[in-house]
């Protein structure tokens, strides 16, 4: 099974939780393979790195380069953007049950870097959500 398999089934059981999260963005750089959409939808990125952090319960990463994605647990050193969020926004966020906006301006979500790198990936994750069946 797959990460995109991985990620499906955990929605589904109702059982995702933010140390899935380096299980999601495995499952984004699956689809970012073979999904047509979001394969342009790189070509057009200029290249970024990304830093995902859940202080206290994981840290992962994803970079686009010369229009590829690729994704990793842990940190990158000096990421354009990196996206903190607590627990329950990392459980939610990836799975549509939060609102980005509306975490970031509940303070529940901090966007350190640029603001335009980092809406560029709503894009991104909202073609990835056609793939596992549900709306991000």
């Amino acid at each position: 099974m797959g990460a995109v398999d991985d990620v499906k089934a955990k929605v589904e059981a109702k059982e995702f939780d933010a140390k899935d999260l380096p299980i999601f963005l495995a499952a984004l750089e699956e689809i970012a393979q073979s999904n047509e959409d979001l394969i342009d939808e790189l070509e057009d990125t200029e290249d970024v790195t990304i830093q995902f952090k859940v202080p206290g319960v994981v840290e992962a990463y994803l970079e686009i380069k010369d229009g590829k994605l690729t994704a990793k647990e842990g940190a990158i050193d000096e990421p354009d953007v990196t996206l903190e969020m607590t627990e329950e926004v990392g459980k939610n966020l990836f799975t549509g049950e939060t609102d980005a906006a509306s975490a970031y301006m509940a303070g529940d979500l901090r966007i350190i870097g640029e603001m335009a790198k980092a809406m560029k990936l709503r894009s991104l994750i909202e073609i990835a959500g056609e793939e596992f069946g549900f709306e991000i």
